[in-house]
């Protein structure tokens, strides 16, 4: 008996969420496609705004005088703590709220503070900046994958999810990409003249260059329709906290894995392009479109075969078929970790990154429909909400801080940085393959568990 048809006695749903029948989703008014593209386009904004302070960082360094472990602290705990302290909230809200004006809402606020991210005189003003980013980015995921869930069967829920999780490539791409490209330009040409701070350094003008299109993708938000959401059998919709509690164990390892690879994601996306142009030697511009074009091509194709093959799986009846995706594939992180570790040069230290990065969009591209498998529909946003917290904090807050406190206090010398990525990537590596193994073994325990019950 398959595990997504037995009863949950403690939450009274079952533990893998069937969704609503699927003929519910064929008359939606409104493609489902559109949605998903406009969502892909908010998604890819925010991580363009989160992610373009990974290739200012010498010019805002040198400007600000800050330190390493300052420029770690603005990256990650700044921006992750107040996401992940928003993220309940907002992941409650998801699941009660329209999820389309929840976005709206968000996003506004979002480029609001990113465009104040370059009128920042001083360490704290910037803090207090990307806490404000933070805060307005905990509104999507919740609220984007619910609604994914409501459109698409379990089945189907792969495709979708991995075109949300290329547009977090190409966003986190697109940071160094674009922000690389506006630099190089910029470098070419006059300063350019702001409100209060005058004469602008080139990277005010690109956190404000980087938040001035929120509004316009407001607008196209605003034109999708809030999907119907899953009506899910059972008797109560129960307790997520509850829930959580009663397969403690199976969470514990599903979580921690995917923050391990948060860690190995934000690790490299936000001091890759520093290693590049401190260690390398490459301008902070053409270190950011190098590492940009790898980071595409690299984590859209990982994060577009976990959804394929994904959903041929798990249309096949493989259990724990999204498990495998990831165990496999967690391998190939610590590989990269080892390469970036080693690399004389920047050509092999961007092949590295394109092992571990091909390896961070499968297991990303994989999360969501694997998490959705394991959670009642009418928790999702919850759910979704806890994994955003988790892998902020662990991945985002805890990537860039290790890799400067290597650099600084371990290594004691700047040009190790590119070494201290490598390290933070290969111990990650091991650690998601690891509790992704725990992760399929709890799984598997209380399918027979359930199965039991069921006879």
């Amino acid at each position: 008996m398959s595990f997504g048809n037995v009863r949950d006695p403690v939450a009274e749903q079952p533990l893998v969420s069937t969704g609503a029948a699927e003929h519910g989703r064929s008359g939606f008014s409104q493609s489902r496609w559109y949605i998903v593209t406009i969502l892909a386009l908010a998604t890819f904004l925010s991580y363009l705004d989160r992610g373009v302070i990974a290739v200012v960082v010498p010019s805002l360094k040198a400007d600000l005088n800050l330190s390493d472990l300052q420029i770690s602290l603005l990256q990650g705990i700044s921006f992750s703590l107040f996401f992940a302290l928003a993220g309940i909230p907002m992941g409650t809200l998801a699941d009660r709220v329209s999820r389309r004006n929840l976005i709206v809402v968000g996003l506004g606020l979002w480029s609001l503070m990113t465009m104040l991210c370059g009128f920042a005189g001083n360490f704290t003003m910037l803090f207090i900046a990307r806490m404000g980013v933070g805060v307005g980015e905990a509104a999507l995921i919740p609220a984007a994958a619910s609604m994914i869930a409501d459109l698409f069967a379990p089945s189907q829920r792969g495709r979708p999810m991995s075109a949300i999780v290329a547009a977090q490539s190409l966003g986190a791409a697109g940071a160094s990409l674009l922000g690389g490209m506006l630099l190089v330009y910029l470098a070419s040409t006059s300063p350019i003249t702001l409100p209060f701070v005058g004469e602008a350094a080139d990277w005010r003008t690109t956190f404000i260059a980087f938040g001035l299109p929120g509004p316009i993708v407001a607008l196209l938000l605003a034109s999708i329709k809030e999907p119907q959401r899953t009506k899910v059998e059972g008797k109560s919709e129960g307790n997520f906290l509850r829930f959580l509690g009663a397969h403690r164990l199976l969470f514990f390892f599903v979580y921690l894995s995917f923050a391990a690879n948060f860690v190995i994601a934000y690790s490299t996306a936000l001091w890759s392009p520093t290693v590049l142009s401190r260690v390398y030697g490459l301008t902070p511009g053409h270190a950011g479109i190098a590492f940009g074009l790898t980071m595409i091509i690299a984590n859209i194709t990982g994060s577009t075969l976990a959804g394929i093959i994904g959903d041929r799986l798990a249309s096949r009846g493989a259990p724990a078929a999204r498990f495998y995706v990831s165990i496999t594939a967690a391998p190939l992180a610590a590989v990269g970790g080892v390469i970036m570790l080693l690399a004389p040069t920047a050509t092999y230290y961007l092949a590295g990154f394109a092992c571990a990065g091909f390896a961070a969009g499968v297991l990303i591209g994989n999360s969501y429909p694997l998490l959705y498998d394991v959670v009642p529909g009418t928790m999702r946003g919850q759910a979704a909400a806890v994994y955003m917290i988790v892998g902020n904090i662990i991945g985002l807050g805890g990537g860039p801080l290790a890799v400067a406190v290597l650099t600084q206090f371990i290594f004691k010398d700047q040009a190790a940085a590119g070494m201290s990525v490598g390290l933070v990537v290969l111990a990650s590596g091991f650690i998601c393959l690891t509790f992704m193994l725990l992760a399929s073994r709890a799984y598997a325990l209380l399918s027979r568990t359930a199965g039991d019950r069921a006879v």
